[in-house]
Parts: structure tokens; sequence; C-alpha cells
């Protein structure tokens, strides 16, 4: 191999052809010109005509198999995993292997603790970067931008703007159980037990208009207590409709969404949960709260959801591929130890994302006609 061949470093996507994994490779394309990326998957020929548009190649890569990166017949620079890795086999492999991996899948506390274990029976040389929290990382990303500009914040409140009619691929099924059983954040600085689709209250959404917002468990409730030092962590869900919330939470008072997890129904859980819909906007709303200061970040998507996690992908894979000037350590982290808010909000608005900053010493924000109008739609 030469030396200007080792020189172009090579993403491996796994999960490249997805709804989600689709418009990362098509972002890092155009970002890095030069970058090899490879789509990876149970079915690569699914892949072909992606491939083929963005100058890329496809592999099999069966995240089933207990060694998914066995068959590879080039060693990539990092990976991306972008589809998911129940039984911990794509992580573990990787790891062993020596292989940076960012994984934007594992959003509840179970399964960072399986990751954790995974990553420490590999004995982990190379950076693994747990970006699972909402919106691939995004959520995790701005929090850590209002915490530094405000210094000493006590409690961070996320709320998650999100359509019922938005598009949503198979690998979204994982949020969908854990809507139906207790998760674990940290409030007041310990650690409780909290319920999905319960605390309801209005709350000022990204767009500009206030709605019914119910608890959800998130990755970065988990995370954001010990990466940042804030004892209070919550994040809630609003939808465009509010009546598809109240739906939701009647399905979880009558006990329809725990009964959904049950495999026998499977089909039906993935005809409510999965489907192709009109890729609404999306939005997240981060609120930071101090002694005698508050500051908040507002992102908007206007493509969706899907979009909006693959910028956050973008974010992640960039990290691990070392790329923009991001160095990640060995071992386990999370997107909001490595952010770089000016930077961030950079990728983010170059994707088409609005981003509104509110309290920061920089205020006001540019805000741009069409963002405006999008704002008051």
């Amino acid at each position: 191999m030469s030396s200007k061949t080792r020189k172009t470093p090579t993403l491996l996507i796994v999960g490249g052809y997805g709804l989600v994994g689709t418009q990362v490779a098509r972002m890092l394309r155009q970002r890095h010109p030069n970058l090899g990326i490879v789509l990876g998957g149970r079915t690569p020929e699914r892949g072909a005509a992606l491939a083929a548009a963005i100058g890329a190649s496809t592999a099999a890569v069966d995240t089933g198999a207990e060694h998914p990166l066995a068959s590879l017949p080039v060693r990539p620079t990092a990976v991306l995993a972008a589809a998911s890795d129940p039984a911990d086999h794509l992580l573990a492999d990787a790891a062993a292997r020596g292989l940076p991996i960012a994984d934007i899948n594992r959003g509840g506390h179970a399964s960072v603790l399986d990751a954790a274990v995974a990553v420490t029976c590999a004995s982990a040389s190379a950076p693994v970067l747990l970006s699972g929290s909402w919106m691939a990382g995004v959520a995790a990303l701005m929090a850590a931008a209002a915490v530094r500009e405000h210094g000493e914040v006590s409690r961070l409140d996320i709320t998650a703007l999100a359509s019922s009619d938005d598009e949503v691929g198979p690998d979204s099924k994982g949020f969908g159980q854990r809507l139906a059983w207790p998760y674990y954040p940290m409030r007041r600085g310990r650690r409780q037990a909290a319920h999905p689709l319960t605390g309801v209250r209005r709350v000022l959404c990204a767009d500009g208009n206030e709605r019914p917002a119910a608890l959800v468990g998130t990755l970065e409730q988990i995370t954001l207590p010990r990466t940042l030092g804030v004892p209070t962590v919550e994040t809630r869900l609003a939808l465009l409709d509010p009546a598809s919330l109240y739906a939701l939470i009647g399905l979880k008072r009558t006990g329809v969404l725990r009964a959904l997890t049950r495999p026998v129904l499977h089909r039906v859980r993935s005809a409510l949960l999965e489907r192709p819909g009109t890729g609404d906007f999306a939005g997240i709303t981060v609120t930071a709260e101090g002694p005698g200061r508050t500051v908040r970040v507002d992102v908007l998507d206007p493509a969706g959801q899907a979009h909006l996690s693959a910028v956050g992908a973008v974010c992640a894979a960039e990290r691990v591929l070392g790329l923009a000037g991001h160095h990640l350590p060995p071992g386990l982290s999370f997107p909001e130890q490595s952010a770089d808010p000016r930077a961030d909000v950079a990728t983010l608005r170059a994707a088409g994302v609005i981003v509104r900053q509110s309290g920061f010493a920089a205020e006001p924000t540019p805000t741009h006609q069409r963002d405006i109008e999008v704002l008051a739609s």
C-alpha cells in the first residue's frame, strides 16, 4: 500500500444506504470530496446506486455475525454505526481491531451499560464515541454549548419537537420500546427512576409555538450530569399535533405500549412506529438555568428528524476520523465531551438547519428572512 493511499481516510458506514445513512453519506461526500466511503450492510446491493452516485463502494457487513468486520477487503480508518447493533458485535469487533467507531443508535441506559462492558472486554485502544443522544448527538452538542456559555448551570431542560408524520426508519424501534419502560435520569444530583410520557407541561418549542411536552428517556439525561456537571437534566417530547402526544400517553396508561414490546407483536409495533412520512421539520430546544441567568439554544430543521440525525452523525463521523482538528482519546466518550460550539453550529447551518442562541454574550444571533418565515409558519 502506497503512502498516498494510507493518507486518504476511509469511513465504513454500517447502514450506509438506510434512511439516515444515505443522507450521512451524501453530506460527507459534499464536505470531504476525497474521503473514502464504504456503504456497509447485510444486502450491499441495495446501496449500489447510491455508491455509484457519490463515488463510494459497498461491503457486506452483518451486525448479527460474531465478527461483522472480518470479511472486509480493506481496513477502514473508522466506522460509523448507523444501523442497530443489538448484540454489540460490531462495537466489540471494531474495538478489538483498534478501529475508531461512532455509534448513533444507543439511546438507553441499558444499551450504554452493555457498550461499556463490550468495550472493556475488547480492551479498546481506539476512540469509541457513543453518539446516541437525541438526533445523533445534536442535543448533547447544543447542551454543551449552552453550559459553556453560561458557566454555572444547575438545570438543563431539553425539548425535542417532532412530527407524528415525519420519516421514521426501522432503527427507531428502540426509542419506541423505551417509551414503555422506566429510565434513570439525574435529578438534583441523584439518579432516580422516571416514567416516559409523564410530567406533561407546556413548553416553548423551537418553532416559537407553545405545546404540551412529556418526559422521555434519552441518553443525554444519563451522560450530561456526569460529563458537564449539571445536577438536573430533563428531556421532554412535544409533537406538532398535541393530539398525537396525548394518544401516545393514552397507549402508555392502558398498557398497550408495553404489550407492543412483545416479539409476537413486532409487526404491529413496526406498523405504528415505522413510516415513510413527509419529512416534516424537527426541532430541539436546550434551556440552561443557573444563578441569575438563563441561556437557550433553538435548533430547527425544515428537512425533518432523519436529516437532523444525519447532521449529528456527520459530526460524530468527523470526530472518529480525526477530521477538522478533532482528536478523540481512546476508549468511551460522548459527543458533549468533544463539543466545539462554534464549529458545531456552523456544521448545522451549512446543512440548512436553523440555530438561534438567546442569552449568549454574542447575541443576537443573526436571523435571516428565510429563518423568520420557517419559524413563523
